[in-house]
């Protein structure tokens, strides 16, 4: 009888538990070991970030803007010029010579400051001349030279065996895709028909 009663009770107090737990809503807790999650991206939708892009893209379209540093801006524009010469005249071998030239001094300028004898050893290179070397080669003004350059190396009439051993992995860099591809030069034809007539 003594069992009777005690399975009574506990049957009146589990139903009482869990009706009172029904009524509040059947609220849980748990106990978690890791700590409240927070985010680590501070970015938000229309942020300064988007629009800073949007600005140095705009200003590397419509301005010639640089970090003012003489001897790099002579390069740059000098490659700036070869670069939308030989885009305009790729059959030109004058062209092509002053692409070439422009072309390699404004990979040894970035090679002087990155001071690296292999760059495709980089990884053992000094990482902060590196960072020193990419921040000088990405003003408005280098962003135009890079886009003249790839626009005038899509023309084929300029291969990688144009260029010394030791800056081809920097030219190609600068280079865009069309320095990549198989030797096809565009004035292969007119060369084969001036020849033909000989």
């Amino acid at each position: 009888m003594s069992r009777f009663i005690l399975f009574t009770c506990m049957a009146f107090v589990t139903t009482f538990v869990g009706f009172s737990w029904a009524l509040r809503g059947f609220p849980t807790s748990s106990f978690s070991p890791i700590g409240e999650l927070k985010p680590t991206l501070s970015a938000t939708f229309d942020d300064d970030s988007a629009k800073a892009y949007e600005r140095k893209m705009w200003e590397a379209e419509h301005t010639a803007q640089s970090d003012k540093d003489p001897k790099l801006d002579a390069l740059r524009m000098d490659a700036l010029q070869a670069g939308t010469a030989y885009a305009m005249s790729p059959c030109d071998n004058t062209m092509k010579a002053n692409l070439i030239a422009a072309t390699s001094a404004y990979a040894r300028g970035y090679m002087k400051i990155y001071d690296c004898p292999t760059p495709a050893m980089g990884m053992f290179c000094s990482e902060k001349k590196r960072d020193l070397a990419n921040a000088a080669y990405s003003t408005p003004l280098d962003v135009r030279v890079k886009a003249a350059l790839a626009e005038a190396f899509e023309q084929k009439g300029v291969v990688q065996e144009d260029f010394p051993a030791e800056i081809r992995l920097t030219v190609l860099a600068f280079s865009g895709p069309g320095l990549w591809s198989d030797p096809s030069p565009v004035c292969l034809p007119r060369q084969r028909a001036s020849a033909s007539r000989r």
